[in-house]
Formats: structure tokens, sequence, C-alpha cells
């Protein structure tokens, strides 16, 4: 059975994997065995994220940097894994951009489409670069991260662009999963929802009262740690998941719920 989550011998890629929640997820992959690229934009983070990953549980683990808006960065990314490990099995969608917490009369296209494009375009880019080396070989997991977000408005900020772009995400991980299921790729999300991570920790450091709606609106009253993420994305970053397409898990604590 334990076969079913073992990624020895498989070749991963995250994005956003410099810190937080991206950081977490290589350690989680690197668990199970999985060699990996992680890309991010800021090469600082992933020089510390790759050294301790391959330090502390052996696997080969280098890095790139790209922007996921970039199209020909995210192929050169998507290639030196190629040129690496000879294919890509695993790609973690996690890069994305924060919400601009604007009300939506006063959100500007630009400050609309400055997070709709990294959210979902970025998520498409990535996608399908690495999808043309899944097909190859019949077999792919694309783990794209979505958020409680999609599912409905959070209460104590403005919702807008960010519930939109969530939304949009889990709408794209169907319809990939719909076009790619017959290539041997599957293609689902997780949604989070409240963490203890540095940009939240930030976020209610500045608005004590936020963290107070957050935890009333959480039936478990309480924030996630990073590593309670991993039995999801180790599943759907597995053969365990060779029957799911198109997935939208949450993993929340119960805040959609109420």
């Amino acid at each position: 059975m334990l076969k079913l989550f073992d990624l020895t011998g498989q070749a991963a890629i995250i994005t956003g994997a410099g810190k937080g929640l991206g950081e977490s997820y290589a350690h989680a992959l690197a668990q199970a065995g999985a060699d990996m690229l992680l890309v991010d934009r800021v090469e600082e983070g992933l020089i510390k994220v790759s050294e301790e990953v391959r330090n502390t549980y052996g696997v080969k683990c280098e890095y790139a940097l790209a922007d996921i808006c970039d199209e020909k960065q995210v192929e050169q990314a998507v290639e030196k894994c190629v040129s690496l490990f000879g294919k890509v099995d695993i790609l973690v969608n996690n890069a994305a951009s924060m919400r601009n917490n604007i009300p939506p009369d006063e959100t500007t296209p630009d400050q609309f489409e400055a997070v709709m494009f990294p959210n979902v375009t970025g998520t498409l880019i990535f996608s399908k670069a690495a999808a043309k080396y899944m097909k190859k070989n019949k077999y792919g997991r694309i783990v794209n991260i979505a958020s409680l977000s999609a599912f409905i408005i959070n209460k104590g900020v403005h919702g807008g662009s960010y519930e939109v772009s969530k939304a949009a995400v889990v709408m794209l991980t169907k319809a990939l999963a719909t076009e790619w299921c017959n290539d041997g790729i599957c293609v689902n999300a997780i949604c989070p929802g409240y963490y203890g991570t540095d940009p939240n920790k930030e976020f209610f450091a500045k608005d004590p009262a936020f963290y107070d709606v957050v935890l009333d609106m959480t039936p478990m009253r309480r924030l996630g740690n990073p590593e309670e993420l991993w039995g999801a994305l180790l599943l759907l970053c597995s053969p365990a998941s060779s029957f799911m397409q198109g997935a939208a898990i949450p993993v929340d604590g119960g805040y959609v719920l109420w």
C-alpha cells in the first residue's frame, strides 16, 4: 500500500518554492523520495531551500529562476528539469500573487490583472510547458494550489480579484483535467485555508481583528500548520491519485463549512 505514495525516482517541479508553503512542499516531496527542480523569482530562498533538501534527504534538488508570467523563462525552467532528470513527472503550481485587498469599485483594471494574470495565466503557462513532456511519457501529476477563496468571499476582507482568480484556478484545473486525462496526466487542486506562514503572520499583525474573524470562521479554531497540507499533496502527486481528475480539495480546518 505504501508504494502507492512512493515518489522515488520521480522528477518534480515546485513553483514559488523559495519560502512559505512552497518550501514546505519541497520537504514533503523530498521525504517521499522525489528529485526536484525548485522555481522562484528570488535566488536567495532557492539556494537555502535546495541545500536543505539535498543535505537532509539525499535526493537531487536543483533550482531555476523564472517568472511564471514569462513563457520563455517557464519553458527554460522545464527544459532544465528534463535536462537534469530526463523527464517531468510532477508539477506543483504554487507560485501566485497575494490579494490586493482593495474594494472592487476602487480596483483598476491593471490592479485586477496584476492578480489574475499570475494566478490564472501563470498556472496555465507552466502547466502547458510541463504537460508537453508528460504527454511523451504518458504520465504526469499536476497539482494546482488554489484556495478556500475559490468557494467563498472571505469575511473581513474585500472580495474581488483574489477570489475570482482562485475560482478560475479551480475551473482551469477541471478544464486541463478534461483535456489531458487520456494522456496519462491527472490534474487536481488543493484549496488551503489559513496557515501560520510568515505572510499570514505579518497580515494578522497589522490587523488583529481580522485574525479573530478567521479563528471564529474556522470550526477547528486555529491556523493550520504547513505540514498538514502534506497528506493531500502527496496523494495528488503520487500514483494513488490515478483515478482522480479535476478535484479541488479544501484543507482548511472546516472554514468553508460555514
